[in-house]
């Protein structure tokens, strides 16, 4: 009797602690991804190196190196025949939404943007940079990237840019019988005061921008001003910097003539985009303070290349022909100069048009070489961005891998050959 109480005893025991351990959470089972380089290029300023093999565990990079053997279980990538260098970065963009005036609603606009930041991520761009959207979708498309919900680049949203009524953030011309009080609103980024600059800033970061732009000139896109336009005033640039940076946030100022940039630069602001009408003095000030130009030039060349085939609106190339005769100048003055430049497309990420490899190919026509190029797309744009993660590929960096056909260090052009993207260590499909 005592024998068989023993027994049931025993094996209630054992079933409870089976129980328990099946109740225990499991170990994850760890995701490896092999990875053959026919050349490398860890870092943009360094030499590829060549038959270099990548592991990649759990989205991070464990091992660069010759004659890696490959773990046990883990996926094979060969990109042998290719070259493989670290995802690229996009320090200037805003979101395709649809037609040229064409405005849809807020939810049909977050649809066409995922679909326009997944084709990013197809052409080996993993991170960019809103500057300038509406509705906060690029704020929504970034936290839905970090939590998962959906396989995008990593996105630093900047909401709406701070700007005033009619200026370059204004596209809007109807008549002034049109009740639009509660569309020119601080919320909406349109700002008539320092007050009122400063309440934007909060507002952008309430709603979660992680960088604020603030539209410091006129512009091209914009149908009602002009480049040669100062905007925003002295004390209104001095809020809005101050705000965003006691918030440890950076300021991204669209500046187009000489006296907005030298007004945004002693504001504080951290780039100067565009940097159409730079003079000594700006330079100097912009190397003293580490202060990064965002040049986009391929905008402009693709303007007046392809504008009137694009049926672009007859304001924007007047407006781009004559900026062009200063844009390329000021660009080649910078470069002359030594300031720290970050690769910015100005594009919108339409599937099947621009990107920032268009910049990168571009950046090199107009005077940089192929490692200065591809150093402003990933390591200078990771600094500029906040995101050091990413920009070389060596051990501990998120497992971020473009392969392209070709050298990109001897042609520039065959950056544009993507044949493979690993995104936090996991393939991306070709679109």
């Amino acid at each position: 009797m005592k024998r068989s109480f023993a027994c049931v005893l025993f094996l209630l025991f054992v079933c409870l602690a089976a129980l328990a351990q099946s109740a225990a959470p499991q170990p994850k089972p760890v995701k490896q991804l092999y990875v053959r380089c026919g050349r490398l290029i860890v870092d943009a300023e360094k030499p590829a190196l060549t038959n270099v093999f990548v592991i990649i565990t759990d989205g991070r990079i464990t091992s660069v190196g010759k004659d890696l053997p490959v773990p046990a279980g883990a996926d094979i990538v060969d990109y042998s025949r290719y070259t493989v260098l670290p995802g690229l970065i996009d320090a200037h963009i805003h979101l395709w939404t649809g037609p040229r005036n064409e405005h849809p609603s807020a939810a049909l606009a977050a649809l066409r943007a995922q679909k326009a930041m997944q084709y990013a991520l197809s052409q080996g761009v993993v991170a960019v940079r809103v500057v300038g959207s509406g509705d906060f979708i690029d704020v929504a498309l970034s936290r839905a990237g970090d939590e998962g919900t959906l396989v995008l680049p990593h996105i630093v949203p900047g909401a709406h840019a701070i700007t005033v009524p009619g200026g370059h953030g204004d596209f809007l011309t109807e008549p002034p019988e049109m009740p639009l009080e509660d569309y020119y609103t601080p919320m909406n980024g349109f700002v008539n005061s320092p007050a009122e600059a400063e309440k934007a800033v909060h507002l952008q970061l309430k709603y979660g921008a992680r960088v604020i732009k603030v539209l410091a000139s006129g512009g091209v896109v914009s149908p009602l001003d002009y480049p040669t336009a100062e905007q925003l005033s002295a004390e209104e640039l001095r809020a809005v910097v101050e705000q965003a940076h006691m918030n440890n946030v950076k300021v991204a100022a669209h500046a187009e003539n000489i006296h907005s940039i030298m007004a945004a630069l002693q504001a504080g602001v951290d780039s100067i985009e565009h940097g159409s009408d730079m003079n000594q003095q700006a330079l100097d000030f912009m190397k003293a303070h580490h202060v990064y130009l965002v040049p986009t030039l391929y905008i402009v060349e693709h303007s007046l290349k392809m504008g009137e085939q694009e049926h672009l609106p007859e304001y924007w190339m007047r407006k781009a022909r004559a900026l062009a005769k200063i844009h390329f100048p000021s660009f080649d003055m910078s470069l002359k100069a030594g300031v720290t430049m970050a690769a910015g497309s100005d594009q919108s990420y339409e599937p099947g048009h621009g990107t920032v490899l268009d910049e990168v190919v571009t950046l090199v026509e107009h005077g940089m070489t192929a490692q200065q190029a591809l150093t402003a797309a990933t390591k200078h744009n990771s600094d500029l961005l906040g995101l050091p993660d990413l920009a070389t590929v060596s051990e501990g960096k998120e497992g971020d891998l473009v392969a392209v056909d070709g050298d990109p260090l001897s042609d520039i052009h065959v950056i544009k050959n993507v044949k493979g993207v690993v995104f936090k260590g996991k393939v991306v499909p070709a679109p």
